[in-house]
């Protein structure tokens, strides 16, 4: 039932030609693309004895890092996360890898998830747990919604105690004027779109241009310049982060060769 899912899948991704491309998210990984590359070349991170460049959860995991430390240079002063309390909502692939990153840089790592098994995996990781149920309330610096998106509306957004949100989780916003409701609670909010880049900049680069690795993690790692150039836009113009990137990707796309 599966295969023959992905199959039809591949057969769609094909007949859109190369405009339409691909890659691994919820419920889905590298085995997976093996099934799409079947039918187009347009299905990226399949491991690499077939093609791909692997789980993309590391390159994300590094995008959101290099987002929320340029995030933290705006909120806080300081890119460091030393000393800061983050609670980070899914302890997946890249949620994990988020929380080693900035355990690595001596922040105090909160994780939380539906899954009940890895609280104790985070515990031995060395670091906290909460509640799913308590995991937006909980005293936090920065939040880091890593699982499933929908999570950040008119009643969730009160609870949130953090002055900076950035995370990978897909669609964080029920509707677009939620970003004019955290920038009234004071909190600075990175596009999600703009934050969970990493891994489809990385395996792009890789696959598609034929980067280097270093080449392409170098891209990755441009995600914080990214992140500093819409904040710098929202704070200058008085508008939201969610506006400010929109207005640079209409830039963008308006010209290509800038």
């Amino acid at each position: 039932m599966r295969e023959a899912a992905l199959e039809d899948l591949g057969e769609l991704i094909a007949s859109f030609q190369g405009s339409y491309r691909t890659g691994p998210d919820v419920g889905t990984g590298p085995e997976d693309m093996v099934v799409l590359r079947r039918f187009s070349p347009y299905a990226y991170c399949a491991p690499q004895e077939h093609g791909g460049t692997g789980n993309s959860g590391g390159p994300t995991a590094a995008g959101v890092l290099a987002a929320l430390r340029a995030g933290a240079r705006q909120v806080f002063g300081d890119a460091s996360c030393t000393g800061r309390t983050v609670v980070i909502s899914g302890f997946g692939s890249v949620g994990s890898g988020i929380a080693a990153g900035l355990a690595a840089e001596g922040a105090h790592v909160v994780v939380s998830d539906l899954d009940a098994s890895r609280k104790e995996m985070a515990l031995v990781s060395g670091y906290g747990w909460v509640e799913p149920g308590q995991a937006l309330s909980a005293p936090a610096d920065i939040r880091v919604p890593a699982a499933v998106g929908g999570v950040l509306d008119d009643v969730t957004v009160p609870q949130i105690t953090a002055r900076l949100v950035v995370g990978p989780a897909n669609n964080q916003l029920t509707e677009e004027r939620v970003a004019d409701v955290l920038a009234e609670r004071g909190i600075v909010w990175v596009p999600d779109y703009v934050a969970s880049a990493g891994g489809i900049a990385y395996a792009l680069s890789r696959e598609s241009e034929g980067y280097s690795h270093e080449a392409a993690q170098k891209r990755v790692e441009d995600i914080g310049d990214t992140v500093t150039r819409i904040l710098d836009l929202a704070l200058a113009t008085g508008t939201t982060p969610l506006r400010a990137a929109q207005q640079i990707a209409e830039r963008r796309l308006a010209s290509p060769a800038s």
